[in-house]
């Protein structure tokens, strides 16, 4: 066997190797989006395909392992907290379909404040920026899934707390 052969089926074994300790991590995807299901009166299309951006991610990240890899459970737990805010509004109470969207929006706007204020505090030194963007990237797919109920405001909302939250900690860091 030649010796780029057995370099490239070393290389095919130990991505393979990556992509099988990755897979795991589409659960937290699978069941997230099982819990947006069950917190929802009407899933359309859209939760689905938050969904399935989320999970892929959710397995990206961990093949790709570095910063990336280790933004993926503070941006699932930051995710969590904008994903459960809406659901949480409506158990209180509040009838976010009879027009009143402004307070629901702003629901989805502060989950993502939460959310932020959690991952900048878990971001190591080393790569901040990228993990922050990257952990902010799932934690916003994460809470869009409630939070798309609101409409694309809603997911804009839940980015707009992220970057609110995260941002002047960057910027002092930078200083």
């Amino acid at each position: 066997m030649e010796s780029s052969e057995l370099a490239r089926r070393a290389r095919w074994a130990y991505e393979k190797g990556r992509l099988l300790r990755a897979l795991p991590l589409g659960g937290y995807g699978v069941v997230l989006v099982l819990c947006a299901v069950a917190l929802r009166s009407n899933v359309g299309p859209g939760t689905l395909m938050l969904g399935a951006l989320f999970t892929a991610l959710l397995i990206g990240y961990g093949w790709w392992g570095g910063v990336l890899g280790r933004a993926v459970v503070p941006g699932v737990l930051g995710g969590v907290m904008p994903l459960l805010v809406p659901p949480l509004v409506v158990a209180s109470g509040h009838v976010c379909a009879s027009g009143c969207r402004a307070f629901c929006l702003w629901a989805c706007v502060g989950g993502g404040v939460l959310a932020g204020v959690l991952i900048t505090r878990a971001a190591p030194v080393e790569g901040r920026a990228r993990f922050v963007f990257a952990a902010g990237v799932l934690a916003t797919l994460c809470g869009a899934l409630t939070c798309v109920l609101y409409g694309a405001s809603g997911v804009i909302g839940v980015g707009l707390g992220l970057v609110l939250a995260s941002t002047p900690a960057l910027v002092l860091r930078r200083a």
